[in-house]
């Protein structure tokens, strides 16, 4: 029943409901910083009912009503995820050209252009349900600076193989109890998609739930050639289900000239992000030469 609500339900609202019963069957107050990042949610959409939505001020999109719940993840209802769009919004202001890998309904899209008409962003995802709602968020929001792509971003171009959790389509351990729901997803590399559509990001968002080293091994030419600042969510146990490691993805950083950092903008030792275990969200910036 575990993996069934694991693979029917979002990541974030499964911890969400977890958190919700231990509650419940405890009789604990909510989390205070859930309810303080409410009350600033509520302010803010003050007389926005669903399924419009004000994700921080200057920043309100009419969305697809399958998109609401996920976006609020982003407001409060799930304060790691609030932590990553802050830090997001905070440290993209001089960006001007997002590549959103596995960008879902397009949250981190949106947020991207909504503060700026002559940003552009490249939206990416393989799943034909979240696609979507992707294409409804766009069209209702950014037409015009939001180029939407459906497919699976690695280190190859072909075909991939993966399953649906939720609405997300994963490769990272496919087969065994998934063999039975395995679809063919098309797949293309990075540079290849960038350079298609004559593209140059100086933002990357990767979220891929353990496909990323595959990802950036497809972005290599592009990451070499603009040197944009990445933010990426790491899976570790996934990473290690596709046959990779935490120490190969250390090795690319390093190749590259980049530097890991925390959302708060602290480094983070090489040794000490090769050893992690939960899922983390980082950021990777180019070291500047000397």
């Amino acid at each position: 029943m575990r993996r069934l609500l694991k693979q029917a339900l979002p990541p974030f609202f499964y911890s969400w409901l977890r958190s919700f019963v231990h509650l419940v069957r405890y009789k604990q107050p909510l989390d205070p910083q859930v309810e303080d990042l409410k009350r600033v949610h509520d302010t803010l959409n003050s007389g926005c009912n669903a399924p419009k939505l004000v994700l921080r001020a200057g920043l309100r999109f009419r969305l697809h009503p399958e998109s609401v719940e996920s976006f609020k993840a982003f407001c409060y209802t799930y304060p790691p995820m609030v932590e990553e769009m802050d830090a997001f919004l905070r440290l993209t202001t001089g960006g001007q050209r997002l590549l959103d890998v596995g960008a879902l309904h397009g949250v981190f899209s949106l947020a991207f252009v909504g503060s700026d008409p002559g940003r552009r962003a490249v939206a990416v995802d393989a799943s034909p349900i979240a696609f979507a709602r992707l294409l409804y968020n766009i069209h209702q929001n950014s037409p015009r600076q939001v180029v939407p792509v459906e497919c699976a971003l690695s280190s190859e171009s072909g075909t991939v193989a993966m399953h649906y959790e939720w609405e997300h389509a994963v490769a990272a351990g496919t087969g065994g109890e998934n063999s039975g729901q395995v679809v063919k997803m098309i797949s293309q590399r990075g540079d290849e998609l960038c350079q298609r559509l004559a593209f140059e990001p100086d933002v990357i968002k990767i979220d891929v739930e353990g496909h990323e080293i595959k990802v950036l091994k497809g972005l290599e030419t592009t990451i070499a050639a603009t040197r944009p600042i990445i933010f990426l969510e790491v899976h570790p146990l996934r990473i290690q289900q596709e046959q990779d490691s935490l120490g190969d993805l250390v090795s690319m950083f390093e190749k590259w000239g980049y530097e890991v950092l925390n959302l708060e903008g602290r480094k983070v030792a090489a040794d000490e992000f090769a050893k992690a275990r939960e899922d983390i969200r980082v950021v990777l910036s180019p070291v500047a030469a000397n």
